[in-house]
């Protein structure tokens, strides 16, 4: 059995666990009725299917001995080298900027940086840690950094060398109680908004949505749509989820491998045991040309949200099929189908995403290495490494 933590607050303590399978019942107490992703199930097919290197922690805070709060933690090697795909900086960056650009490769370029991350690198959104409405924000945040340098400390005991931490995606309305870690010199930043479309309560088909979009944007759809024809779309059964695995990571890739910015690359084996632990709450939607798979969707239905998850397509006919817009289309036509509130498109493609009707959402981040000078010269870092955010937020509906 696990020995509890301290904290210096009054009556409260937490406990570390690094396996999914060690977790007590208290996980399940504590953990939010209403976030299957920090829900074992989702919890256990991430880790028994992880991307290359990256370990895990799992804290339980504690009240008085009840367990009234959780924090998920990916433990993963970093290196500024691999997660830059694009060696091309002239159009992005001003002169003095690449300049800057060069000298941060030469410092940490090719070096493997062990970040301790407070979130989850393969979604978007709060997905880190819960505690009750108790507790008040700022003492929530000031309970998870005094347990993450603990937890560091514990990891570090074990061979694992962290030289930072790093939250993740903090919803702007919490911006205020954050402050307690700017204060105790972390660095606040933002990458891409998270792209979230709320769904109208009239939505009763898609047709309804269709209804109040304006004229410009039904145009483009229907083009949309009919760039599809000769394509054949269907939901995959679970034999064949696990029979495409290997077509999958090859799409997947076909993306990603076109993107600037990547912090971890997918386990081939993630989608499929996504399907064994979610069962019908993980979907994945193929697109055929000729019998041959050309590219898929996945999302998760994550209680009154539908999460937009992984997708891949060949690239070389993206264009021709106009198979990412469809995409999109077809992930809100399943949100509207199931009665979602809303659908989380997540980050990258802002524009085309706001022609759907999606809003983007800030998420705030924090990041402080343990290194003095090191954490220093973070903010110019961080804005090297940020992804352009030259896009023009659309609306499509009437009015």
């Amino acid at each position: 059995m696990n020995k509890k933590k301290p904290l210096s607050k009054p009556g409260f303590d937490f406990n570390i666990f690094h396996h999914v399978g060690d977790l007590p019942k208290d996980w399940v107490a504590a953990a939010p009725d209403d976030n299957t992703f920090l829900h074992i199930p989702y919890l256990s097919a991430l880790e028994d299917a992880p991307p290359i290197g990256m370990k895990f922690s799992y804290l339980i805070f504690y009240q008085n001995h009840q367990p009234i709060g959780v924090a998920y933690c990916q433990v993963t090697p970093f290196s500024v080298g691999e997660s830059i795909q694009s060696s091309d900086e002239k159009d992005r960056y001003p002169c003095l900027v690449r300049a800057f650009g060069r000298i941060v490769r030469n410092l940490v370029a090719g070096k493997n940086r062990n970040l301790l991350v407070c979130g989850n690198l393969l979604l978007t959104g709060e997905h880190g840690f819960h505690f009750p409405a108790s507790i008040d924000k700022a003492t929530a945040f000031d309970l998870l950094e005094e347990a993450l340098i603990l937890t560091q400390a514990e990891l570090e005991s074990k061979d694992i060398n962290i030289d930072g931490i790093f939250i993740k995606d903090i919803a702007e309305e919490h911006r205020a109680p954050m402050k307690v870690l700017v204060d105790r010199k972390f660095k606040e930043f933002t990458f891409h908004p998270n792209m979230v479309l709320q769904l109208r309560e009239n939505w009763l088909t898609f047709e309804d949505y269709m209804d109040d979009i304006s004229s410009k944007y039904k145009v483009r759809a229907r083009k949309a749509f009919k760039c599809l024809d000769g394509i054949e779309k269907k939901e995959l059964t679970d034999n064949q989820i696990f029979s495409f695995q290997d077509r999958f990571y090859e799409l997947y890739k076909s993306v990603v491998d076109n993107q600037d910015f990547n912090m971890v690359s997918l386990n081939e084996k993630y989608l499929p045991n996504l399907k064994r632990q979610l069962g019908d709450n993980f979907k994945v939607y193929g697109y055929f040309l000729n019998d041959e798979l050309i590219g898929y969707f996945t999302t998760i239905t994550n209680y009154h949200e539908l999460e937009a998850h992984f997708l891949g397509f060949e690239a070389g006919l993206n264009r021709e099929y106009h198979l990412y817009h469809n995409m999109l289309f077809d992930i809100l036509k399943l949100g509207i189908e199931n009665k979602m509130k809303k659908v989380v498109y997540a980050r990258t493609a802002m524009e085309i995403k706001s022609t759907l009707g999606a809003e983007a959402h800030e998420m705030l981040c924090y990041i402080r290495a343990n290194n003095r000078l090191t954490n220093k010269v973070l903010p110019p870092i961080v804005e090297y490494l940020k992804p352009a955010s030259d896009w023009v937020a659309r609306n499509p509906f009437k009015g």
